[in-house]
Formats: C-alpha cells, structure tokens, sequence
C-alpha cells in the first residue's frame, strides 16, 4: 500500500511538472471537435445522419453488443483498453503526432451523434443521459491516452534528433505509469456503468 501511495504522488508530481499541460491542451482540443462536429451535423444533416448509422452498424458487428442491443462488458472492456493502448503506442511514431487522430475521431463521433439525436427530434438530454455516466470517466481515460502518446511522440522525436535514447526509456515508463496507475481503473468503471448502469438510466428516460 505505501509503495502504491508512492507511485501515485510521483505520478501527480510529473502532471504537475511535465505533463499537465499536454493533457489541458488535449481536453479542449477534444471539446472544440465536439462542438465544430455537431455544429457540422446540423449544416449537413443527411451526411452526417448516413455515418452515425454506419457507425452503429459497425458496433453491432464489433461483438461490443449482442443482438438484442445489449453491451457485453468483457468485449467493451478489451475494445475500450485496446483503444488506449492503441492511442498511446502511436506516439512511438515520430514527428508526426498521430495520437491526436483517435482525439479527432471520437471528439467528431461524439459531435455526430448528438447531431442526429437533434434530427430524430429526440431531446439532447436523453443523449447526455446515455453518454454522460459512463463518458465522464471513459472521456477522461480517451484524453489521458492521447496526451501519454503526445508526450511519448515527443520524446522519440527528440531522442532522433539529439540521440537522447534514454529519454526513451523515460517517457514509455511514464506512459506506462499513467496507464496503470489512471487510465486502467478508469476504463473499467466507465465499462462496468456503460453495460451496466447506463443502459437502466436510457430506459428510464425514454
């Protein structure tokens, strides 16, 4: 327990010191994808409605959801920290940036769907209703990935333009700190209230 204790005041220490400003500049990035793409979804209403459909489709055939519509929580948990793991490890890329596509993505996502909840003429707070709960924590997780695989990206292009391999070594343990230590428990809740909780809260409100 106290090495745990440990662990986590070293990992606050580095938010604050290093990599608090990369997950800020994240976050509102993600938010202003959100509202540029629902803003989008109601200048272009029939595209936009053609990729959520497109979109649902593809959960179903992901096996995230049985044929009934119901999330299955081990499949959704796997997806979701396969997600993560996947946001990060682009940061191994140099130069480029490439985690902050999987921001873009489920930032425009998000937006898309409260779009065609609009066009449906099915109030906005039913969507927040069945995002919200879960997406609090799952959203934080998403923008925590991205911010480790910046920092991660980051560090493997300094490391090729200095020759600073150790930097390296440094950053993928700080990734891996943050996965362990913030993202993980993170991923499971929002799973255990998206299949779980979530979808009572929906009915209710319907």
């Amino acid at each position: 327990m106290h090495r745990l204790k440990e662990n986590y005041a070293d990992s606050i220490a580095f938010f604050r010191q290093e990599f608090g400003s990369m997950v800020f500049t994240a976050g509102w990035a993600f938010a202003g994808i959100v509202v540029l793409s629902f803003v989008g979804s109601i200048l272009f209403p029939e595209q936009a409605d053609g990729i959520v459909e497109q979109f649902a489709q593809m959960l179903l055939q992901s096996g995230m959801s049985d044929e009934s519509g119901n999330i299955v929580f081990s499949a959704l948990l796997i997806n979701n920290l396969f997600a993560m793991l996947m946001a990060i490890a682009y940061g191994l890329i140099p130069f480029i940036r490439l985690p902050a596509l999987t921001l873009g993505v489920n930032g425009a996502t998000l937006g898309l769907f409260a779009g065609y909840y609009v066009h449906k003429n099915i109030p906005l707070w039913k969507y927040l209703v069945a995002v919200l709960p879960h997406g609090i924590f799952e959203l934080v997780a998403l923008v925590l990935s991205v911010a480790a695989g910046l920092y991660l990206c980051r560090a493997v292009s300094a490391a090729l333009l200095k020759k600073q391999k150790g930097a390296v070594r440094a950053a993928i343990g700080r990734c891996g700190q943050t996965m362990v230590l913030w993202i993980l428990p993170l991923v499971i809740v929002a799973a255990v209230i998206e299949s779980y909780v979530t979808p009572a809260l929906f009915q209710a409100v319907l």
